[in-house]
């Protein structure tokens, strides 16, 4: 049988194919962990997002601190989250900056009331609060204070609940007028 391709032409085609297959497979497979590393509104001003938006936001970033230091997820809780939206309201109402602000009940006695731990169950917690202009800023200011980067970090933690607000506190280093996110995260294990 006589060849009447010219040489070359097919190792053109076989190329070609694998160069499309390349694109149609997408990029390398550390991608989804890049597209990870963009949290959706962690720049965004009160303003210019939602409540839940800001928390998503603050949840993605702490997850992102994790991950650069190898540490598990926290998976979000219900119950947590609960806690920390309520606490953050009362933050705003009672213009406090405190982990307990008010008439509320101790941090414990919040947890052990949402249900949290089963009864008897061990558990552990810890809880940060704060304020800034956007989720980054207030995750950067919380990685740049040791006890805050403590709470982030800790590797016994398993569970999260992210509460934020808007408002214009007067509290602590809050207080210039501003319109702000007003945040609660507490994290816990059990």
């Amino acid at each position: 049988m006589l060849d009447t391709q010219p040489r070359g032409t097919l190792a053109t085609v076989v190329v070609g194919i694998l160069m499309a297959l390349a694109i149609l497979a997408g990029p390398p497979s550390d991608a989804p962990a890049a597209a990870q590393a963009n949290c959706a509104k962690a720049n965004a001003s009160p303003g210019d997002a939602s409540v839940d938006e800001l928390s998503d936001a603050v949840l993605c970033l702490i997850a992102k601190e994790r991950r650069k230091s190898d540490l598990k997820r926290v998976e979000p809780n219900g119950a947590l989250t609960r806690v920390a939206e309520k606490h953050t309201r009362v933050m705003i109402e009672e213009d406090c900056g405190q982990h307990r602000c008010g008439d509320e009940k101790s941090l414990n006695d919040r947890i052990v009331n949402s249900g949290y731990p089963r009864p008897g169950e061990r558990y552990s917690f810890g809880e940060i609060t704060g304020c800034s202009l956007t989720p980054q800023g207030m995750v950067d200011a919380w990685m740049g204070s040791r006890v805050h980067r403590k709470r982030i970090l800790g590797k016994p933690y398993r569970d999260v609940g992210v509460g934020a607000g808007k408002g214009r506190p007067e509290f602590r280093d809050c207080g210039d007028g501003r319109r702000k996110g007003i945040y609660t995260v507490i994290f816990g294990s059990r």
